[in-house]
Parts: C-alpha cells; structure tokens; sequence
C-alpha cells in the first residue's frame, strides 16, 4: 500500500470499537468516489487482503476507494473456531462470535468511509477471498438495496432467498482448491464443510439473480469463463486451470499457501465488471 494513503479508520459497532484499512487513491479529498469493499479469508487481516489481491495499486490507477475490514475473531490463524471470519451463514463465521452482525457492520463500514470521504451510492462493490468471498454473497442476498456488485474469488455462494434485485456476481474457482473443492464435496484444508461443485452453484446462483439459460464460454488461455445473462444482469464463473486457494494474479496469502495463477489478473477483471454495473436508482 503506497506510503501516506492507507488510514486506520475506527467506529465503535454494537459497543465493540472496530478498525477498517482504508486507501485512498491520489488526489482523492473532497471527490466522490466508488467504493470497493474487500473482505479477507479466515484468519485474515485487512492489510493481508491488499497484499493478496493488488486492489490498492489498481485502485491508484482507476480512482476508487478500497475498505478492508477486520472480521472478529483471532487474525494470523485459519484454525475455524478461532480464526477472523465474517458470519456468512451457519458453520461459516467464527464460532467464537455465533452472533454477529456483520451484514449491519459492513453496511456501518460505507457510513463511516463517507465520512472520512464521500462515496458515490451507486457504486458501492464488494470484492471476497474465501470466507470472504461467502459473505460478499451473503450480501448480495441481504443487501441488494445498496450494494451494486459483487465479486467471490476461492469461495461458494451462500444459500438464501431471491434477493430484493438481481446482484450482479463475478466468481473465481481454481480447479485444485483444496480447502473449498471445484469438483465440490469437503476439502482437505480449511472448514470441513461440504460445498457444491463449482460450476453447479454458478448456475444456482445465475437463476436466483434472473439469469435464463446455459451459460456463454469464452477462454483466455488455459482459463474458462462461463457467462449467464438476464436483462442487465451477469453472472460470471472464471475456472482457474491448475490453481489452488488463491487469488488470480496477486500474491500467495501466508507462506506455504498456494499459489495464484499468474495469467488471470482477477482484481483487473473484477473492476472491469465492477465498472459496467453500477446500482440503478430509480
């Protein structure tokens, strides 16, 4: 993160102080800005998830805003009942915070980077890694009103009702993860929880967002993308050929992780998306 534009912003949730990291591109004072909520994975830290994914370095060169709030639970540990991890749904958060609210905090997290510098309300993205790539679906579901799209990289969409209006959704799954498997079932690492196929859970999720049909494939490389359309919805699936737990095109989370594809520069590809599907405001 480039020296003098990350700030440790505090707010006091539910009578918990709490931090989010918060970069700010050049020139940004006074402008409003899009917004790019990015959630990090079990045992994750804000600042490893700017690490990971390269969204602060993009974000220099497009001009938006990237938050990074910090999960409850113990960061530095993927051990599942202590581990930092968003509630996204039952068996996913931190079992050491059964009940937290973390739709209502992250929607308390864009209240507060207002604050600190004007954000525009139509373009308020949330971007995922893992256990994080869960609740950005989780939000899709619970809080369509106010988030425009979102992107789940290493992570399977979360069960729930339609919500209130399609999300647009960008998903990344390489076809060697072992923590969240692309062929489904319970992964050798991480949460034994069992998770859908990949490709069977898009689909899932496309016809809960109004997608109608099979979905249109186009490659880059090795990598497929599988696109589903409904009115001016996407839905899109990125099958990362050979990568493990990882984030396309960033770094390796902890020493020893897997590593990210280097030919499939996913936060590239999520701004992209991000940028042709802004809230519409009647």
């Amino acid at each position: 993160m480039p020296h003098g534009q990350g700030h440790s912003l505090r707010l006091d949730w539910r009578g918990e102080p709490r931090r989010v990291l918060l970069h700010d591109p050049p020139d940004a004072a006074g402008r409003r800005l899009p917004l790019v909520l990015a959630l990090h994975g079990t045992g994750g830290t804000g600042r490893i998830m700017a690490t990971l994914s390269g969204l602060s370095h993009l974000a220099d060169r497009e001009g938006f805003r990237v938050a990074y709030p910090q999960a409850l639970g113990e960061p530095g540990t993927e051990d599942p009942a202590r581990g930092a991890a968003w509630n996204a749904g039952p068996g996913f958060g931190c079992p050491l915070h059964p009940e937290a609210d973390d739709v209502g905090f992250l929607e308390a997290v864009v209240d507060r980077v207002d604050r600190h510098g004007p954000v525009d309300p139509r373009r308020i993205f949330v971007a995922g890694f893992s256990n994080g790539a869960r609740m950005a679906t989780r939000l899709a579901l619970e809080a369509s009103g106010w988030v425009a799209a979102v992107a789940a990289v290493a992570g399977s969409p979360v069960a729930g009702p339609s919500p209130a209006r399609p999300v647009p959704t960008l998903a990344f799954h390489g076809t060697e993860d072992r923590h969240i498997p692309y062929g489904g079932g319970t992964g050798s690492q991480g949460r034994r929880l069992a998770a859908p196929p990949a490709p069977e859970a898009l689909a899932h999720w496309a016809a809960l967002m109004g997608c109608d049909g099979g979905p249109e494939r186009t490659w880059r490389g090795l990598h497929a993308l599988d696109l589903w359309r409904g009115g001016d919805v996407e839905v899109g699936l990125w099958t990362v050929a050979g990568m493990g737990h990882a984030w396309p095109g960033g770094r390796a989370y902890a020493p020893g992780a897997d590593a990210p594809a280097p030919d499939l520069p996913a936060a590239e590809l999520i701004w992209a998306f991000f940028e042709t599907h802004p809230l519409e405001v009647p």
